[in-house]
């Protein structure tokens, strides 16, 4: 019986002697991943912020974002590096899925975490993909994105399907300002290398970051919930279109500008994340 479970007993110390071999390399992804993410939501808040006081600018998207940096002096380079940080990110988020290093447990709570961290991860991929597209000067694809949610709001399992989405991101929307309210974000960080100012403009970094995110993320919900009761995906808005939505409201000018500061508190949130937070990818 010994001499049968040896051979299981030596492949299990060769995949943990490839994990911690590996753990290196996940965590630098996962922190350059941060900070590209920190450089997306910065740059919504920029343009966005330009656009609220009427010097250009405009409500941006991530990939809005994205293609913006593009078009600034040496962006094919930037968007590289991005690209690359983005998909760092990506991997981490999967990582944190699969693997649970940060303990969220398989009850149902902790399963519904670790699905959404997948979903991030996903999600963070395709932002990559976006950036590499535009290194190679891909065509925009909006156009078959469009035909594509037509086809989906065909009623009424499209309809019923569309309330089911707009709900999730309404009910994501409430978590994260929930989180923000709570501080939950504390909780990964290694607090005891910050000083005391340090900490407490984390906290506040993430709690008006995490909040603006919020608001606008149960926005764009909204809208998709919209579109699926008039059965017109036109009617759908993603990021952008919840920030000038924002903007068309009465005093939407000053509102627009407190959501531009947030987001870009949020991307230099991102930035303390990628310095403090605990990282272990098994």
């Amino acid at each position: 019986m010994a001499l049968r479970d040896a051979p299981i007993e030596e492949v299990k110390n060769q995949a943990d002697d490839a994990a911690r071999q590996a753990r290196p390399w996940i965590a630098g992804l996962a922190r350059a991943g941060y900070v590209a993410k920190g450089v997306v939501y910065a740059t919504i808040g920029v343009l966005a912020m330009m656009e609220a006081v009427g010097v250009g600018g405009k409500t941006a998207s991530p990939d809005g974002a994205i293609k913006s940096i593009g078009e600034q002096p040496l962006g094919q380079f930037l968007l590289v590096v991005l690209a690359a940080g983005l998909f760092g990110y990506a991997l981490w988020k999967v990582v944190q899925g699969v693997m649970d290093p940060d303990n969220k447990g398989s009850d149902t709570g902790g399963i519904v975490r670790r699905v959404a961290y997948v979903g991030s991860g996903l999600i963070h991929g395709a932002l990559a993909y976006t950036a590499a597209q535009s290194v190679f000067g891909a065509e925009d694809s909006s156009e078959d994105a469009m035909t594509a949610s037509a086809m989906a709001y065909q009623p009424p399992v499209g309809q019923i399907l569309a309330a089911l989405v707009g709900l999730v991101v309404i009910g994501v929307g409430l978590y994260q300002l929930h989180a923000a309210y709570k501080s939950k974000f504390l909780g990964d960080l290694k607090l005891a290398e910050m000083s005391e100012n340090e900490e407490r403009w984390v906290k506040f970094a993430g709690q008006a970051g995490t909040a603006a995110r919020a608001l606008a993320i149960g926005i764009a919900g909204a809208f998709v919930l919209f579109a699926a009761y008039h059965s017109d995906p036109k009617k759908t808005r993603g990021l952008g279109g919840a920030l000038e939505a924002v903007q068309q409201q009465t005093l939407g000018s000053y509102m627009l500008a407190a959501v531009a500061a947030g987001f870009f508190i949020y991307g230099a949130f991102m930035f303390a994340i990628a310095r403090y937070r605990r990282i272990e990818a098994t």
